[in-house]
C-alpha cells in the first residue's frame, strides 16, 4: 500500500530547461503531487483542525517554499528534480508510522505519556521533515535570475527562501563536499520552517527540544527513541528510491552514481586481468552463474582504480563501497551480510576467503563473452559470516590466531544484522536498518520503544552483549571520548566483552592493555567512531609510540599462524580503568619500530611462545 502510495504520488514536475533552470513555484503548486501522502500524515497525528492549521501546514507550505525543486543529492538517493521535498515528506510518514509503536518518552506514567504525545508526534514530523535542511547550504550553490533570465547571484539559504525579485533559479553541486555537514546546518535553518509557535511548543518541554536538536544534526544516539525513529524512516525512503530504478539526475549534475563507477572499474580491471579469476590466490571465481569477489582485495584494487582516475567522492573505507554496492543490488546477500566466508577448491588447492557475491551477468551481459568457469568449487561455508569477515573487508584485522580468555570473559554472538539496504543508507535493501539505533521501534500498530539489551546492527561483530546505548549517563555524558571509556570499563568488568580471545578487541599484553583500533570504537559507535578516537587520544590514558604516533603493531602467532593488528595502547590498565583483567595472552607480542618483539616480551618467550 505504501509503495502504491509513493508511486502515485511521485511529483510531476516541468521539465528544467536545457541549462537547468527552474521557475520559483507557490507551495500550493510544488505540494499538490503530494497531497495523499500528506493527507496520511495528518490522519496519523490526530490533532484538531484548529492545531493542524496553526502547526503543521504552515511547516509545509515553508518547506516547500525553500527547498522547491531541488534534489536531495547530485548522484545517490531522490537525485530528481524535487527530490529533497519528496524524500522529506517520505520520512516524514514513516516517522509517523514508527511513532505509532512507541511510547514517548520511555518509562513515563500514563499521565505524563497523555501529556506529552502531541509535542512528541510534533517533534517527529518537523525532525524528519528538516534532516536534510542544510544540504541547499552545505553541498549545493543556487543562482538566482529575473524574469528576463539575468543573473542576480547566488541564493543564501540563511536569509530564508529565494527571494523576490528571483523567478528562476539554477542548482549546482559544491565540489569536495564535506560528508555530513549538512547536518550540523540543520538547526541553522530551522526558523525558517517550523512556525514560531512550534518551536516555542517544542522549547517548552526540554527534554523534547533537547531530543529535536540532536536529531536535526544526525545525533542519533543522542537523541535516543526520536533519533531511533528519524534514522530509521531516512534509511526506509532511501532504500525504496535505490531500488526504484530510472535514476533521474538534474542537467547540472557531474558525478555519476558511485555504484555506476564502481562497476565500469571492476568491468575494466577485470578485462585487463588487473584482478585475475579462476586460479589459485585470484582475485575472483567465476562458478556457473556467480561471480565471487575477493572482498578486501578488490574494494582497495577499485578505489585505487578510482583515484588514478581522478574521481572524487570515493569513501575511503570499505564498508561505505560495501554499502554502495549492496543498496543498489549488485551483491547477493548471505542473508543480511554482504560477506560470505567460503571454502575454494581448484585440485589439490583448498583455501578458506572472505568473498563478495554477485550475479556473473552484471559484469558480462553477453555470456558468451565470460572468461572460461572455475575448474573448481567455491563452497559457502554455512551460517551467517564468520567473526570479523566484515571487519577484514573493511580493512581492520581481527586477531585470529589468539588463545581463549577465561569462561567469565567469553560473549555470547551476537544474531545477524537486521537489513541489508545501506545500510538501508535504505527500507530494507540492505542497510539503513543497519544505523546504530540504541533503541528497538516496533512495527505500526502498538509496542513500545524500550533502551535495547542488544547492539545496534551496525555493531554486531565484535560488540558481544555490549550495546551503544548502554552507557551510563553522568555529568561527561557529552563527551565521547569519556562515553568510550565509561562503555569499555563497563562492559570489561560484566565481562559483555571478549577479551584474550580469537575475536576480541582487546588484549591484554605484559605492556598493557591493548585496543584493536578502529574496531574497538566502531563497536562503541560504528557511525561516529572517528570523533571517539580522537576524544579518547585526547585524554591521553594511552601509551604513544616513540615517534610521538597512537597506533602501535602486534605479531599474533600460534599453531604456525601469524597475523599483525593495529592497536592503541593503555599502560597500566587496571589502575587506569579500575578493572580486573586476566593475564597476558601469549599468542600477542608488541612489536617495536622495526618490527622485532620488545626488550620486554623478548626476554620473557621461550620454546613454543608460552609466557613464563
Amino acid at each position: 500500500m505504501l509503495g502504491r502510495l509513493f508511486r502515485r504520488d511521485s511529483p510531476r514536475v516541468d521539465a528544467p530547461s536545457p541549462d537547468g533552470r527552474f521557475s520559483i513555484d507557490p507551495p500550493e503548486v510544488l505540494l499538490a503531487p503530494h497531497a495523499r501522502v500528506i493527507a496520511s500524515i495528518r490522519g496519523m497525528t490526530g490533532v484538531p483542525d484548529t492545531h493542524w492549521a496553526a502547526l503543521y501546514s504552515p511547516l509545509f507550505g515553508a518547506l516547500a517554499r525553500f527547498v522547491q525543486q531541488l534534489p536531495a543529492s547530485e548522484a545517490h538517493h531522490h537525485a530528481a528534480p524535487g527530490g529533497l521535498l519528496r524524500h522529506a515528506l517520505e520520512v516524514a510518514l514513516e516517522a509517523m508510522k514508527l511513532r505509532r509503536g512507541a511510547l514517548l518518552p520511555p518509562g513515563a506514567s500514563a499521565e505524563e505519556l497523555a501529556r506529552l504525545q502531541d509535542v512528541w508526534s510534533y517533534a517527529c514530523v518537523t525532525a524528519a521533515l528538516l534532516h536534510d535542511i542544510g544540504k541547499p547550504l552545505a553541498d549545493q550553490r543556487v543562482t538566482l535570475f529575473s524574469p528576463d533570465h539575468a543573473s542576480i547571484g547566488f541564493w543564501s539559504p540563511v536569509d530564508g527562501p529565494m527571494p523576490p525579485p528571483a523567478r528562476y533559479y539554477r542548482v549546482e553541486f559544491v565540489t569536495k563536499r564535506r560528508y555530513r555537514r549538512h547536518e550540523r546546518l540543520a538547526p541553522l535553518l530551522a526558523g525558517h520552517i517550523v512556525p514560531a509557535q512550534g518551536l516555542r511548543w517544542l522549547a517548552d518541554e526540554p527534554e523534547v527540544m533537547d531530543a529535536w536538536l540532536a536529531a536535526l544534526q544526525g545525533e542519533y544516539e543522542a537523541a535516543g527513541p526520536l533519533g531511533a525513529i528519524v534514522a530509521k524512516a531516512d534509511g526506509l525512503s532511501v532504500a525504496r528510491d535505490l531500488s526504484g530504478g530510472g535514476k533521474v539526475q538534474l542537467p547540472t549534475a557531474r558525478t555519476r552514481p558511485l555504484s555506476e563507477r564502481l562497476i565500469t572499474a571492476l568491468r575494466y580491471l577485470l578485462a585487463r586481468d588487473e584482478l585475475p579469476l579462476n586460479r589459485r590466490g585470484a582475485a575472483g571465481f567465476l562458478a556457473g552463474d556467480d561471480l565471487w569477489l575477493v572482498s578486501k582485495r578488490v574494494l582497495d584494487a577499485l578505489r585505487e582504480q578510482l583515484a588514478r582516475e581522478g574521481q572524487t567522492g570515493v569513501p575511503s573505507r570499505n564498508d561505505r563501497l560495501m554499502d554502495e554496492l549492496q543498496q543498489h543490488g549488485l551483491l547477493i546477500p548471505n542473508e543480511d551480510h554482504a560477506i560470505w566466508t567460503c571454502e575454494v577448491r581448484i585440485g589439490d588447492w583448498t583455501q578458506r576467503l572472505t568473498l563478495l557475491r554477485m550475479e556473473a551477468s552484471a559484469i558480462w551481459s553477453n555470456p558468451e563473452r565470460r572468461p572460461v568457469p572455475l575448474d573448481g568449487t567455491v563452497i559457502p561455508v554455512a551460517g551467517a559470516p564468520e567473526d570479523g569477515a566484515d571487519a577484514d573487508a573493511a580493512g581492520e584485522t581481527a586477531a585470529e590466531p589468539c588463545t581463549a580468555a577465561p569462561e567469565t570473559n567469553r560473549a555470547t554472538r551476537n544474531a545477524p544484522q537486521e537489513s541489508a539496504g545501506h545500510p538501508a543508507e535504505p527500507g530494507s535493501a540492505q542497510g539503513y536498518d543497519d544505523l546504530p539505533l540504541p533503541y528497538d521501534i516496533e512495527a505500526p500498530g502498538g509496542g513500545t520503544a524500550i533502551p535495547s539489551t542488544e547492539p545496534s546492527a551496525g555493531n554486531r561483530h565484535h560488540a558481544g552483549e555490549a550495546s551503544v546505548g548502554s552507557t551510563p549517563q553522568d555529568d561527561e555524558d557529552e563527551d565521547a571520548g569519556r562515553r568510550f571509556v565509561a562503555w569499555l570499563k563497563d562492559n570489561i568488568a560484566s565481562g559483555r566483552v571478549e577479551i584474550n580471545t580469537v575475536n576480541a578487541r582487546l588484549h591484554v599484553l605484559p605492556q598493557g592493555l591493548a585496543l584493536i583500533s578502529p574496531g574497538i570504537f566502531r563497536d562503541f559507535d560504528s557511525v561516529r567512531w572517528d570523533k571517539a578516537q580522537k576524544r579518547f587520544q585526547k585524554m591521553k590514558l594511552h601509551l604513544k609510540r616513540p615517534d610521538g604516533t597512537n597506533i602501535w603493531t602486534c605479531r599474533v602467532a600460534k599453531d604456525r599462524k601469524q597475523s599483525r593488528i593495529k592497536v592503541m595502547l593503555i599502560p597500566e590498565p587496571e589502575s587506569a580503568l579500575g578493572v580486573k583483567l586476566p593475564p597476558p595472552n601469549p599468542a600477542v607480542t608488541l612489536l617495536t619500530e622495526n618490527g622485532g618483539e620488545t626488550a620486554k616480551d623478548s626476554e620473557k618467550k621461550v620454546g613454543d611462545g608460552q609466557v613464563v
